[in-house]
This record gives structure tokens, sequence and C-alpha cells, in this order.
């Protein structure tokens, strides 16, 4: 990458660091994180929890529904740019031709690309996953079937305290170089009203100006140039990607009802003395399915005591000792927490 690139993510780092943790909490839902046994062995002895890299959670369309939602907008914001350009000279009229068609929808495509690459170049999203359960229902009190099959695996269910859990996110966002840190629940339905594609207006615009900026700067000059531009960059979009992008999931995965702390940790290649001078967070790697390297963040280390209220030892053949191993765990560790059996009948 040039230097000039570096510089680029430099500046997008030094806008983009801000601490966005829910508006409010929702008394209403109870919060269960689903882990292995070895999960809770490490949430209870390193007092943390493990936020993993966006591109390798299970959902494999993980952060691509809004540039799916954006891509017409964009197109048809191309459409109507274009054509303003070449009267005034800017482009050759031979170039709507050219992209007629699919070729239109695959420069609006590339848009939305180049910011979510830079994103992953400047600070990668991690995510740490909860399932909402309503409170008294027979899920807060026994887990979700679904949940027990694909995370716990007979492991546990953790419940947290989401207040607790923002006010510690706060704290590990001061303690350490993230761009953005934000808690809150995930949308899987009203995509389009829930990404308030409004904030994205003009950013074909965005992209001509600085390919201009870079190719023709005399035309960038032009009043007439400048005045269909604009004057936002595609740096001014970034927040709003941010703010959309990890909370939009499929809604095949509706049942899960899922909460997310997200992360974006600022890159080692980024200078955090150019930032505010947080050390960066590292970046530790572990074993995934079928033998896959998998990228995460170790949160809230050092920081103090996880606000667990409550955890359900999942349904397991040798349920019993699963129960008794956890309270030694709790007690070795200085931690009165209930817990609790799930009536779930499900062999593993």
């Amino acid at each position: 990458m040039s230097k000039r690139g570096k510089r680029r993510q430099t500046a997008l780092a030094n806008r983009q660091s801000n601490s966005s943790v829910g508006p409010t909490v929702d008394a209403r839902f109870s919060k269960f994180h689903y882990t292995t046994a070895a999960g809770l062995i490490g949430i209870i002895t390193t007092r943390t929890l493990w936020a993993t890299h966006a591109n390798f959670l299970n959902d494999t369309a993980e952060c691509q529904l809004l540039s799916r939602l954006l891509t017409p907008q964009v197109e048809r914001e191309f459409s109507e740019i274009l054509p303003r350009l070449i009267t005034l000279g800017a482009f050759k009229p031979e170039l709507l031709d050219s992209l007629n068609g699919n070729t239109m929808q695959t420069e609006a495509e590339k848009v939305t690309s180049i910011i979510l690459k830079t994103i992953e170049r400047v600070s990668p999203i991690y995510i740490t996953s909860f399932c909402m359960h309503e409170v008294g229902s027979p899920e807060s009190e026994h887990g979700l079937l679904s949940q027990w099959r694909g995370y716990g695996r007979g492991g546990f269910a953790v419940e947290f305290d989401e207040r607790e859990l923002d006010l510690l996110t706060n704290e590990e966002n001061q303690k350490h170089s993230y761009q953005v840190m934000a808690t809150r629940k995930v949308e899987y339905e009203n995509h389009e009203a829930a990404a308030n594609l409004s904030r994205f207006d003009g950013i074909a615009a965005a992209f001509l100006k600085v390919a201009f900026e870079d190719k023709a700067p005399n035309l960038a000059a032009r009043p007439d140039i400048h005045k269909i531009l604009g004057d936002r960059h595609p740096q001014n979009y970034i927040r709003a990607f941010v703010d959309v992008v990890p909370f939009l999931k499929s809604p095949r995965f509706k049942e899960e009802n899922e909460y997310r702390v997200v992360a974006l940790a600022t890159r080692q290649t980024v200078n955090s003395s150019e930032l505010d001078g947080r050390p960066h967070k590292q970046v530790r790697f572990r074993e995934g399915a079928g033998g896959t390297v998998v990228p995460y963040i170790s949160l809230f280390e050092g920081i103090g005591k996880l606000p667990i209220k409550k955890i359900i030892v999942g349904p397991h053949r040798d349920q019993e000792n699963q129960f008794n191993a956890a309270r030694l765990l709790l007690d070795q560790n200085g931690m009165d927490v209930p817990i609790v059996r799930s009536d779930t009948t499900l062999r593993f």
C-alpha cells in the first residue's frame, strides 16, 4: 500500500474512534451466552469473553446484507450522475453504453466492497453473541433447544446483566484502541428501515469525487463539476456502515434473538500514537471447526468481575457431574453465582 493510502487509513481511524452502547436496557429479556465446557472454563478463569472476527462466524452472509441493500441505490445514483457529467464533457458519451446492464451493477457493488475492505484494513469487526430470552419464559429457565444443539453441545448457558455488560464495554473501549464499540440487538426483518438507507445518499458521488481528484484534478476543481459531485468523501460514510453492518442478519436466524457486543479493534498497522495513545488490542488465534484458524480478541481482560447472573447446565448424559464440576469451578474462582439444571431432554 502507498504512503498516501496509509495516511488515509490513519485519518479514517482518527475520525471513527467512539463507543456506542445500547441506548436503553430492555428489562424484558435476559442475555445468555451459550458455550461449551471449555468455553465456560475460559470465561470463569480468565474473567473474559471472546469476540470472534466476523468473517469466521457461522452465518455466511455475515456483514454482507447492507451491501445487498445499497447496491441498487448506488446503481441509481450512478445512472443519474453520469449523464450530467457527460453533458459537461467530463466523460465520453460512449461511457454509458459500456456501463449498460450488469456492468453498472458491478461498479455499484465495488463501492460497498471498497468501504468494507477499508474497515477491515483499519479495524476488523469482532463479535460476541448472546441470546435474548424473555424473563420468566421456559427458555430463560432451561435454555433454547437450537442453541444447545448448535453452540452448547451439552455445555452451559451463562446469563449476563445487560447494564453491567454495557458499563464493562465502555471501560474496555477506554482501555484499548477501538474505532467503535457497540452493544445492540440484531435486526432480522425490515432491513431497509433498520439500515436507514438515506444515511448513504450521495455515496456514488463521493466515490466519483475521489476518482476525479486522483485522475483529473483540474476537472474536479471546476465549479460545475463540483456542484454535481458535492463535498462528501467515502470516509464520511464509514460510521454509517459500522452502525449497521454488524447488526443485520438473515431472518433464518431469527429464533436466536441475538444481542451483540461489537468491537472494531484497531489493527497493529495503524499507529495508535497517532490516534489518542490507547494501546492496540492483541489479536489471538484459536482452532475452529474443520481445523480452521480463527482470529479473536479477549474482551474485559483485567477490568474486573464479569456480570454473571446465572449458569444453566445444559442437557448432558452426565448432567449431575457437570453441575457439581461447575460449582467447584465457581468456588475455586471466588464466584457466588446460582447454577440450575436444564430440563431439556436431549441426548449428547
